[in-house]
C-alpha cells in the first residue's frame, strides 16, 4: 500500500503523523461541528507492536464544550467519512472497509468526546457496540509507558513486546502491558527481566491477593480489573501470567 512515495517501511513515527494528517484532511472536506483533536494510541503510538504491518490506532475526540453527546458526534464522523470511503463501526472503533482506499483495513478510529476527571485530567468518553459507556485515559497510558521505559533502559517495553508475542489467544495486549507496568522498575533493570517480571506478579497474586486485585491500569487513573467492559478478571489474569511463565 502507497501513496505519495510513502510505504509501510517508513519509520513508525512519520507513519503516525501522516495517518493523523490523511484522516484530519479528509474530515476538512466536511467539516464537523465544534472543535476536535486527532492524536495517536495503541501499540503504534506506544511502541510495543510486533510487525510492520499492525494497525494503526488514531483517536477523534470532540472538545468540550459541545452540544449533544457522543453518538451525536459519532454520526457525523460517519456521515462524513462515509462521502469518501464505505465506514462502519466495529466494536469500538470506526473501520474503513475499502481495501484499496488510502488507510485499507489498517487503521481503526475511536470516535470519542473529551472527558474531564475530577482531578482535570483529560480523557475520551465513548461506548461500545452493546451501549456500554467506556472512559480512558490513553495520553496518560502512552505518557506513563514512555517514562517507565526511559528509566527501565528500554527493558519494560522489550519485556511487554516479548509477552504480547507468546501471550495466549483473546488476551487483550492493553490489560497485559498495564498488568506489566506495575512490575518496579529495579526488576527490570535485572538480566532476566521477563521472567522475573512474571515471577513478581505471580508471588504478588499468591502472596497479597487484595493488592494485585486493586493493581491499576498503566493511565495510573483506572483499575486494572473490575466489573467494566474494558477492566479483567484477576483470576483470568493470573492464569495468563503462569502461561507466560512457562515460555
Amino acid at each position: 500500500m502507497t501513496r505519495s512515495g510513502l510505504t509501510l517501511h517508513e519509520p513508525n513515527a512519520f507513519l503516525l503523523s501522516w495517518a493523523e494528517s490523511e484522516l484530519r484532511g479528509a474530515l476538512a472536506r466536511s467539516p464537523l461541528p465544534g472543535a476536535f483533536e486527532i492524536f495517536a494510541q495503541g501499540s503504534r503510538a506506544n511502541n510495543t507492536y510486533l510487525a510492520t504491518g499492525s494497525d494503526i490506532d488514531l483517536v477523534l475526540m470532540r472538545r468540550a464544550p459541545f452540544e449533544g453527546g457522543w453518538t451525536d458526534f459519532r454520526d457525523d464522523v460517519l456521515a462524513a467519512l462515509g462521502e469518501i470511503w464505505p465506514v462502519r463501526m466495529g466494536r469500538r472503533c470506526l473501520n474503513v472497509d475499502d481495501p484499496g482506499s488510502l488507510f485499507g483495513e489498517m487503521v481503526d478510529v475511536l470516535v470519542a468526546t473529551e472527558y474531564l476527571s475530577s482531578s482535570g485530567e483529560q480523557g475520551v468518553y465513548f461506548l461500545d457496540r452493546e451501549g456500554r459507556p467506556i472512559v480512558n485515559f490513553p495520553k496518560q497510558h502512552r505518557r506513563n509507558g514512555d517514562e517507565k521505559d526511559l528509566r527501565t533502559g528500554g527493558r519494560f517495553k522489550q519485556v511487554v513486546r516479548t509477552a504480547k508475542r507468546h501471550r495466549p489467544p483473546g488476551t487483550p495486549s492493553y490489560l497485559l502491558e498495564c498488568l506489566l507496568h506495575n512490575v518496579p522498575d529495579h526488576i527490570y533493570r535485572a538480566p532476566s527481566a521477563y521472567r522475573d517480571a512474571l515471577a513478581w506478579l505471580r508471588r504478588c497474586h499468591r502472596e497479597d491477593p487484595a493488592a494485585f486485585a486493586a493493581l491499576p491500569c498503566q493511565n495510573g487513573i483506572n483499575r486494572l480489573f473490575g466489573p467494566g467492559p474494558d477492566q479483567w478478571e484477576p483470576a483470568e489474569a493470573a492464569r495468563i501470567i503462569d502461561v507466560l511463565h512457562q515460555i
